[in-house]
């Protein structure tokens, strides 16, 4: 559908068969450099799993800081005759640009495991803010070409850079405000706030995953050497049902991405998740499990 500026813009992008083409040959060639353990060990660190919040946004601020900081002292420097501020601007879009590159490098481990339309609008976001990228280092070295000093010439650049990579945030909000990329998928869970009762005892075979429903919140079950686990069913990373996983020591391991959350606390143990899935205490009541949601 297309009831708004930011869906119609959404569409139109999705239906370019050039960023199709791009995102194809993009997403092979990260999958390729990433394949192996150690290169996913680093892309799980650029996912932000160590920090339990997604590491591009927080990068994101440097860039946009930085650029903002830019254009203020080029306009003050230019207006108000003040050359001695050409050297702080300079210095402001230099640290802008390697900003911007870590931030790049971070939204592309996240892009990776988004699903098409979601890759096209990812794919023109990374587009239009490599191009800002390139205009800010383009007027970084006309600054040091010129001593530092301020000019129009180095402030258009600039400021053509900051014009894109205003539309790049703005594509990157559409993104997650509007399609939900890397948001937590169990933020809204609730309840239940007493026990339960969730499923009858002989319905969980021994090391079998069970999907239930308890008060309209999906439940994943697992009787494993004597103990019962309850954890949410919904990976936090990307919506996938952990009832289709698999238990690796002692972890549900999503079918999606292999991200794994503890049994015992629904922690994440290995990524790209930032975020936890919900844990639910037990108890058996007449032979059922009842559930409750762990405060």
């Amino acid at each position: 559908m297309e009831r708004d500026f930011g869906e119609r813009i959404s569409a139109q992008i999705i239906k370019s068969n050039l960023i199709r083409k791009i995102s194809a040959s993009l997403n092979r060639l990260l999958h390729r450099c990433f394949g192996a353990p150690a290169m996913r060990r680093l892309k799980v660190f650029l996912n932000g799993t160590l920090v339990g919040h997604p590491l591009h946004p927080m990068l994101t601020d440097i860039p946009i800081g930085a650029w903002t900081l830019t254009i203020i002292l080029d306009l003050i420097g230019l207006l108000f005759r003040f050359p001695q501020l050409g050297l702080a601007s300079g210095i402001a879009a230099g640290v802008g640009v390697a900003g911007a590159l870590a931030a790049a490098a971070a939204g592309l481990a996240d892009w990776m495991d988004v699903d098409p339309p979601e890759k096209a609008i990812g794919a023109f976001h990374a587009t239009v803010n490599v191009s800002a990228t390139v205009l800010f280092l383009i007027s970084f070295l006309m600054r040091w070409g010129s001593h530092w000093q301020p000019g129009w010439g180095t402030f258009v650049v600039a400021l053509a850079g900051y014009l894109l990579v205003s539309i790049g945030g703005y594509l990157g909000g559409l993104m997650v405000f509007n399609m939900g990329v890397m948001i937590n998928r169990n933020a809204y869970r609730t309840g239940p706030g007493d026990f339960k009762p969730a499923v009858a005892t002989r319905e969980l075979a021994e090391g079998q995953l069970k999907r239930v429903l308890v008060e309209e919140q999906p439940v994943v079950l697992l009787r494993l050497d004597g103990t019962i686990y309850a954890l949410g069913a919904v990976c936090s990373h990307y919506g996938a049902p952990l009832n289709e996983g698999t238990i690796v020591e002692r972890t549900i391991e999503c079918p999606w991405h292999a991200s794994r959350f503890a049994l015992d606390d629904g922690r994440v143990v290995q990524g790209p998740a930032c975020a936890g899935v919900p844990v639910y205490d037990c108890k058996i009541v007449n032979d059922q499990v009842h559930i409750k949601l762990r405060q």
